[in-house]
C-alpha cells in the first residue's frame, strides 16, 4: 500500500509552466465533495428571457467559420431540462455545429455533483468566468464548455463534428468549444 502511494505521489510532480492543467471542479458557491471549487464569479450577468441565436454577431460567426442559418428550437436535454437553445452549422473550412443552450434554472453544480454526468470534466475560465469543459467519454465527436453565468444559471456550448466523413479529433473539438465560449460570453458582456 506504501509504495503504491509512493508511486502515485511521485509521478505528480508541477505542472510544465505554462501548460493548462484542467483540474476537477465542484461548484463556486462551495465546495463540493470532489473538493476542488471552482473560482468566483466576478460578476452576475442574468440570462433570463435571452435569444441563444443571438450571442454570436453575424460577423462573430464568419469568424468563427458557421456559414448557417441559426436555427432556435427548445432543448429536452436532461441535465437541462427544457431550455432555449440555437443551433448553428459550419461548412468551410469543415462540416461543423454549434449548440448553445440559455438555461436559466439550473446551475454549474450540474456538473460538478458527483454521479450527474458520465463525461471528463475539468475546470477552467472564460472570459474570467468559471466554467467547465466536459469531454464525452463513451461518443467522442462533440465537446461541451459550461459558463458559470449567475447563481443557478449557465450557458452550454457544444461544437460536433457535422460529419462522420470528417473525423475531427476531440481536442480540436474541446478547443474550439472554448473559442465559441469566449466569444458567445463577450457578446453577452457586451450588451
Amino acid at each position: 500500500m506504501i509504495a503504491v502511494l509512493l508511486a502515485v505521489v511521485s509521478g505528480c510532480g508541477a505542472p510544465d509552466p505554462g501548460a493548462a492543467t484542467p483540474a476537477p471542479v465542484s461548484s463556486s458557491a462551495s465546495a463540493e465533495p470532489s473538493g476542488i471549487a471552482l473560482p468566483p464569479r466576478p460578476r452576475e450577468v442574468r440570462i433570463d428571457g435571452i435569444d441563444p441565436c443571438s450571442l454570436l454577431t453575424a460577423e462573430q460567426r464568419a469568424e468563427l467559420g458557421l456559414d448557417g442559418r441559426p436555427v432556435a428550437y427548445t432543448s429536452a436535454h436532461g441535465l437541462f431540462g427544457r431550455a432555449p437553445s440555437c443551433s448553428i452549422r459550419g461548412s468551410d473550412p469543415r462540416e461543423v455545429s454549434v449548440g448553445l443552450s440559455v438555461v436559466a434554472d439550473r446551475g454549474i453544480e450540474i456538473f460538478t455533483a458527483p454521479g450527474r454526468v458520465t463525461d471528463e470534466v475539468s475546470s477552467l475560465t472564460v472570459a474570467g468566468f468559471p466554467a467547465v469543459l466536459a469531454r464525452p467519454t463513451l461518443v467522442r465527436d462533440f465537446c461541451s464548455v459550461d459558463i458559470d453565468v449567475a447563481p443557478g444559471q449557465l450557458l452550454d456550448v457544444q461544437f460536433a463534428q457535422g460529419t462522420r466523413d470528417q473525423p475531427i479529433p476531440q481536442d480540436q473539438l474541446c478547443r474550439d468549444a472554448q473559442r465559441i465560449a469566449e466569444a458567445v460570453l463577450s457578446a453577452l458582456l457586451a450588451r
